[in-house]
């Protein structure tokens, strides 16, 4: 009796058991998502860094920020002011 080629089981090699589209990322590595802090910034137009805008919630008035890094004291509009995280250097001159 001759069985159908397309009914028996054969176990698959490891190799193709794991799906190609699974990735190594950082919640697989400790177990929990890494908190980003997203904060409303505002890109300094002298030295093109994300500075935070010191606001909690998103102005609908015009707003003074001052770069820590260049000095600069600037007016930003409604419009230029975005949900993001704060450049590295910037967050590193305000914790000290």
């Amino acid at each position: 009796m001759m069985q159908n080629p397309r009914c028996t089981f054969r176990p698959e090699p490891s190799s193709l058991a794991y799906s190609p589209y699974v990735r190594y990322n950082p919640v697989m590595a400790f177990g929990f998502p890494e908190i980003i802090r997203k904060m409303f910034v505002v890109s300094c137009k002298r030295c093109s860094r994300d500075v935070p805008a010191g606001v909690q919630a998103f102005p609908f008035a015009s707003v003074v920020v001052s770069c820590p890094l260049c000095g600069e004291v600037r007016r930003y509009r409604p419009s230029e002011v975005f949900l993001g995280v704060p450049n590295q250097l910037v967050e590193r001159l305000t914790r000290k």
